[in-house]
């Protein structure tokens, strides 16, 4: 249960006093309320707490980010073809769609603009802090309440 689950205790409690003992008699049967779901995205963006889709942009971008900045595993590293114009932009490579190279290349490219950041001199951490900011703003700038595909639409970071 996502009460119980994100510690709203009280309306865990209130909720589930629903034995026909304790309820009077008039109020036996339950409405279509109590069966009811709730919505998710509230409490997503109340917590700080990324989608699944935003997290595995989370963690491709950040794992090639460190594969770039740091040259290892050099295996891996030699799978990218840097730009030479622009340090920063990867060339995109003949490549299955579902390849690790392709997928974490076409999620670096469209983040890597809208982080801003010139060169690989920049700390893992700063990177980090920056991505998940953007990505939690990404996921809460449209419906508060439902989820919609924009929420997850890393163009319009």
């Amino acid at each position: 249960c996502l009460r119980l689950l994100f510690g709203d205790k009280e309306a865990f409690l209130d909720k589930f006093r629903t034995c026909a003992r304790a309820r009077p008699i008039c109020n036996q049967l339950l409405g279509e309320n109590f069966y009811k779901e709730e919505h998710t995205k509230p409490l997503f963006a109340k917590h700080n707490i990324l989608t699944l889709q935003n997290l595995y942009s989370y963690h491709t971008y950040m794992e090639l980010f460190k594969i770039l900045k740091l040259r290892d595993p050099i295996v891996i590293f030699e799978q990218y073809a840097i730009s030479t114009r622009k340090p920063t932009l990867l060339i995109v490579k003949d490549l299955p769609v579902n390849n690790f190279v392709s997928r974490s290349t076409r999620i670096w490219n469209t983040i890597t603009p809208k982080l801003k950041f010139a060169d690989f001199s920049t700390k893992i951490s700063s990177i980090k802090n920056r991505l998940k900011i953007a990505l939690l703003k990404l996921q809460t700038c449209n419906d508060p309440i439902s989820w919609t595909t924009a929420d997850s639409d890393l163009s319009t970071i």
